[in-house]
């Protein structure tokens, strides 16, 4: 079964227009080229003359840099000084972590900025006041990617851990989206996804351009921030008694995954190689406020009400009471519906709401604080909802992880599976888990070793373009891939269980019943996934 880019957008409330294949996103690029160069090599110039004629042959809009600038008014240079030394104020009475002083305040003044939508490509190291920073409104609208030397001690033995640091000491430091080194006979990708392909300069730099770095740039990680949610009152009582097993599978499953190596311990703003303190401040305006970035969640996916599949004659005589849409997806008020096609005939299924207990950003995965850890996150008509548990107020702290949308994509998925099973084999365990006890949806920055795949796993997303995390194209893979995926095998409902969902060069989200049980099963197979590429 088919399902249109615009019912999965409809579902998860995702409203602007959306790039998903490759040709599309090099369509919709638009990229500068900085001209200053300040310490650029041989390599990274021929590289970057080559990526201009791949840039050039994928119809990407290559934008003059002198045509790529705006004007920016007097009052909008004026409000941010001014939010500069609000930021000074409250760090003087304790509220604020960064004092920046006033020569770092001049960058942020400047008259000429990047129009919004342009990206910038960088040819080497920049000094301090002649950063592409100091021209771009802001990392969502304009991406910086810098063409840097390949770095000296990273070799085809380094770890995850050492890519990790070495990618975030870039990002810091040269105050970019996007690294990439090269030499004479390789390139690699850096972006905040902590993933580090390697290409030949021999290979086809076009088709690796088009899958790794087109898809990077256009879409880029942001934060989730309180005004894209419906904040709910928090009265959701986690001490009651039907949460108990729930939050006992997270922290034993969380103790477990302690042990695995998959949870690395994340970066603090403070600890990073920032030049400046403005370059540290922009950091933390970046993350919407976090104190730093962590990789991988572990959530569970609270119990379900299920739906049930009406058929497309009663759809239109008791639901709408009219003819039948001709898209696949139809509102009701605030409730969605979407077509089922099951051999060949068509039925109506009104998407379940959902919610999800997850860990909020930057708390410690596998040693979670039940008192002040947890968030609800939801997904209901359409609407991301937000809430702190009892006895709990949302506050600068209780951030939703980069990826709450892929989460309520799992989530939605599963209980849009789960109503599906219901429908053909009421005796499917499925069906059963999603609305008696829920599922666990973690993810990790690696990948399945395919020897070692759990029994009854749909497995599902290696060939989609290598997003961000946070971006709205991996919430959109996350679902459609997962129902067209299931239509598409044929597999024993009664044994269906969860899913694995790829994500290249970014790593995996796993849908399987108990998180306990997942992270006994990774301990009793230590070959079966780590940190890092090796089994993508």
């Amino acid at each position: 079964m088919h399902i249109s880019k615009e019912a999965v957008q409809a579902i998860l409330g995702i409203e602007n227009k959306v790039k998903v294949s490759l040709e599309d996103m090099a369509d919709n690029l638009n990229i500068t080229f900085f001209p200053h160069k300040e310490k650029s090599s041989p390599e990274i110039d021929s590289f970057v003359d080559d990526l201009k004629k791949v840039f050039d042959d994928l119809k990407v809009n290559i934008v003059p840099y002198e045509q790529s600038l705006e004007k920016i008014k007097l009052r909008k240079r004026i409000a941010r000084f001014f939010k500069i030394i609000a930021n000074n104020l409250l760090f003087l009475i304790g509220k604020s972590n960064i004092y920046i002083p006033i020569k770092d305040i001049l960058p942020m003044l400047k008259a000429w900025k990047l129009k919004p939508g342009i990206s910038i490509i960088v040819s080497g190291e920049q000094k301090i006041g002649r950063l592409p920073m100091e021209h771009i409104s802001n990392f969502k609208d304009n991406s910086v990617i810098t063409v840097l030397p390949f770095p000296e001690h990273i070799t085809s033995n380094s770890t995850f851990s050492d890519h990790f640091d070495t990618a975030m000491n870039f990002f810091a430091y040269h105050m970019t989206n996007i690294v990439i080194g090269v030499d004479k006979e390789k390139w690699m990708l850096y972006n905040f996804n902590a993933s580090h392909p390697v290409f030949s300069r021999e290979g086809d730099m076009r088709n690796n351009v088009l899958k790794a770095l087109v898809p990077k740039i256009v879409a880029p990680i942001r934060p989730y921030k309180y005004s894209e949610f419906i904040v709910k009152n928090n009265s959701t009582d986690l001490n009651s008694p039907k949460y108990l097993s729930i939050i006992e599978d997270l922290m034993l499953g969380a103790k477990i995954f302690s042990d695995t190596n998959l949870y690395p311990k994340g970066k603090k703003i403070t600890d990073l190689p920032f030049r400046t303190s403005f370059h540290k401040w922009i950091g933390q305006l970046h993350l919407d406020g976090r104190s730093g970035m962590s990789f991988g969640f572990i959530a569970k996916q609270l119990p379900a009400k299920l739906s049930k599949l009406i058929s497309e004659k009663d759809f239109a005589n008791k639901i709408i009471s009219g003819n039948i849409p001709d898209s696949d997806y139809f509102f009701v008020g605030k409730k969605i519906y979407l077509k089922i096609v099951i051999d060949n005939e068509n039925f109506w299924l009104q998407v379940p709401d959902v919610c999800v207990l997850s860990l909020r950003s930057g708390s410690n995965k596998t040693n979670p604080d039940p008192k002040k850890d947890f968030i609800l996150l939801g997904l209901e008509g359409g609407s991301m909802t937000l809430e702190a548990p009892k006895g709990i107020e949302l506050n600068k702290d209780y951030k939703p992880s980069f990826d709450t949308q892929v989460i309520l994509a799992h989530a939605v998925g599963n209980a849009i599976i789960a109503s599906i099973l219901n429908h053909l084999d009421t005796k499917n365990n499925f069906s059963k888990q999603i609305s008696n006890y829920g599922i666990s949806i973690s993810h990790w920055h690696g990948y399945f070793n395919k020897k070692y795949i759990p029994d009854n796993m749909m497995v599902y997303g290696e060939a989609n373009p290598h997003v961000s995390c946070s971006s709205p194209q991996s919430a959109i893979f996350a679902l459609k891939g997962k129902i067209e995926e299931f239509f598409s095998q044929n597999r024993s409902y009664e044994s269906y269980i969860g899913d694995i969902h790829i994500e290249p060069h970014h790593g995996t989200n796993i849908c399987y019943p108990l998180l306990k049980d997942l992270g006994e099963y990774i301990k009793s197979n230590p070959e079966s996934t780590e940190l890092g590429n090796r089994y993508l």
